[in-house]
């Protein structure tokens, strides 16, 4: 076996992989049943896993007997050739999408920063010598956190300053606190979170605080929403939508929840908010799981268009409803990321493309966060986060 078959195979097989999960990423961007996806994740790794077994098939048949035999006497074209050729097309094709997998994550790595992000730091607490093994908690897959290099228990603080066009003079300096997927469920516990929310008290208060769900993974944790939700504070005002996983918990539980802790829960709508003396309208948009999307006629036009959307899958629907900014969570940035290749599994109908950070196109900036925890906590080379945005005009700096 030579050393360029060998290569081959190999890069045939990223792209299998890369096939295999862009479909589970487009399935689990949408509105469908949790246990199918389940069955389908599981089918995925196989078929992934499965690879080696398609070359051999692909190519444990000479090629030249692919085809119908000359001799018209002779036994017809069976099937068992359609099917090896089947899989040696397959698999040529497996080492094209390879090719594209390439070329994408170079571009990826080469891609400049948006001209609307002006300045980004993060400050990491890692939690872990600090507290141990009370991080741990009693969720259902605790189990995770003992996984090497998982770091489910660093946390990550970014500050980004965002250059925004039409930007209300009054609005010079804002400061947002965005917060999403908490997923509360017993790991990590409430010693976690506790700490977590201790970090995110400190210092200055914000003008708006934004929670762009994923509250609960389970009914018995939606006790922890007010008592630690609550202890945020904005001289403005609190501002909070759902996601996929409350709509599993009673959401209209969820939706009062967090009322009783402050929050003005938008929903699929919008309303006008004054914030700084100025008048805004701020929309949440909970699709595609939560319908039916937001509808905003009679919306005023020419007001700053501040929208809190879980997925940031409604970017283009954004762009189109001229909103300015748009808050988002729900991809964790991928969960894992591997070494100069990313992200992977990114639950996204668009894959890696927004898996998190600072996105601007046709006047609409958004900023995607890879949320504070996971109903799985497993993070690989992605710690969890939480954003403060702080909002200046364009151009002026």
């Amino acid at each position: 076996m030579s050393i360029l078959f060998v290569f081959a195979v190999a890069m045939a097989w990223i792209g299998h992989a890369s096939i295999w999960t862009a479909v589970l990423n487009n399935l689990y961007g949408r509105a469908l049943p949790k246990k199918p996806l389940k069955v389908w994740r599981l089918l995925t790794g196989v078929a992934i896993l499965a690879f080696p077994l398609v070359v051999w098939f692909a190519t444990s048949r000479p090629i030249a007997t692919f085809g119908p035999p000359d001799d018209a006497s002779a036994r017809p074209w069976d099937e068992g050739a359609v099917l090896h050729a089947g899989a040696y097309l397959y698999v040529m094709a497996c080492g094209y999408f390879a090719l594209v997998f390439v070329y994408v994550t170079v571009r990826r790595a080469r891609q400049e920063p948006p001209r609307c992000l002006v300045k980004e730091g993060t400050r990491t607490l890692d939690l872990w010598p600090e507290y141990g093994k009370q991080l741990v908690g009693n969720g259902k897959h605790r189990g995770a956190v003992r996984v090497p290099g998982n770091c489910a228990f660093k946390f990550d603080l970014t500050n980004l300053t965002l250059a925004l066009p039409n930007l209300p003079p009054a609005w010079d300096g804002l400061t947002i606190l965005l917060v999403s997927d908490l997923h509360f469920h017993g790991t990590p516990s409430r010693v976690y979170f506790d700490r977590i929310f201790d970090e995110l008290t400190a210092g200055p208060v914000p003008d708006l605080v934004c929670l762009a769900g994923d509250f609960v993974d389970s009914d018995a944790h939606r006790e922890w929403i007010r008592p630690l939700l609550g202890r945020l504070n904005a001289t403005e005002a609190k501002l909070a939508i759902l996601g996929n996983h409350d709509d599993y918990h009673e959401p209209e539980r969820v939706r009062e929840e967090l009322a009783a802790a402050g929050y003005t829960v938008l929903g699929n709508g919008w309303r006008e908010v004054t914030v700084r003396g100025v008048t805004c309208v701020a929309i949440g948009h909970e699709g595609p799981w939560f319908k039916p999307e937001p509808d905003l006629t009679g919306a005023p036009t020419g007001t700053f268009r501040l929208c809190l959307s879980h997925t940031p899958d409604n970017f283009y629907w954004g762009i189109a409803h001229h909103i300015n900014l748009m808050l988002c969570g729900h991809v964790h940035g991928g969960g894992i990321r591997v070494p100069l290749i990313g992200s992977i599994f990114v639950p996204s109908v668009y894959g890696r493309r927004f898996d998190y950070g600072v996105f601007e196109e046709g006047g609409t900036a958004m900023v995607v966060n890879r949320g504070v925890s996971g109903k799985e906590p497993l993070r690989i080379r992605c710690n969890p986060q939480a954003v403060r945005i702080t909002l200046v005009p364009a151009g002026s700096v």
